[in-house]
């Protein structure tokens, strides 16, 4: 039987702050393979609306942190550090909404000319995902990853605000 999509108004965002941010740390653990450092979270912290919970009726299900990177000169690009939600709430449609709530973000900030992150090899689902989202493959980056296996990744990039 298929998921229902869950509805836009039961979904919202939330911000990460010093006093949160352990949550961040225990979603992670539950979500990915890599195991981030301390730095990873102090960083965080400093992206502003950039990195936020996401949560569904006031239940924590998820996060994203993304960076912005470069100048107006070289060009601005987002990169997406992570963006996950936990397994019970997949399919219902939350990973499109946030990274459609993400993209929304960059339109307005012109600026921002690229949207990029890496997806581990093996990661069927997230490349099938992202290229719905009209990310297109720039390359395979072998030992990307460096504790765990595979430790390549499928770099993505998606322009926007262009004419």
């Amino acid at each position: 039987m298929a998921r229902q999509a869950v509805k836009e108004a039961d979904v919202s965002f939330g911000e990460l702050t010093d006093k949160n941010i352990g949550l961040l740390r225990k979603l992670n653990g539950a979500l990915y393979p890599v195991i981030y450092q301390d730095k990873f979270y102090k960083d965080v912290l400093t992206y502003g609306e950039w990195a936020q919970y996401v949560y569904m009726r006031d239940v924590l299900i998820g996060a994203y942190c993304c960076r912005m990177e470069g100048n107006r000169e070289d060009g601005v690009k987002l990169y997406i550090l992570t963006i996950g939600v936990l397994e019970p709430y997949r399919r219902l449609g939350i990973g499109d909404r946030m990274l459609t709530y993400i993209l929304a973000k960059v339109s307005a900030q012109f600026e921002i000319k690229e949207v990029y992150l890496h997806v581990q090899l093996g990661n069927d689902a997230a490349l099938a995902f992202y290229q719905k989202q009209d990310f297109c493959v720039d390359s395979v980056v072998p030992d990307y990853y460096k504790n765990i296996e595979p430790t390549g990744a499928t770099l993505l990039r998606k322009s926007v605000n262009q004419p």
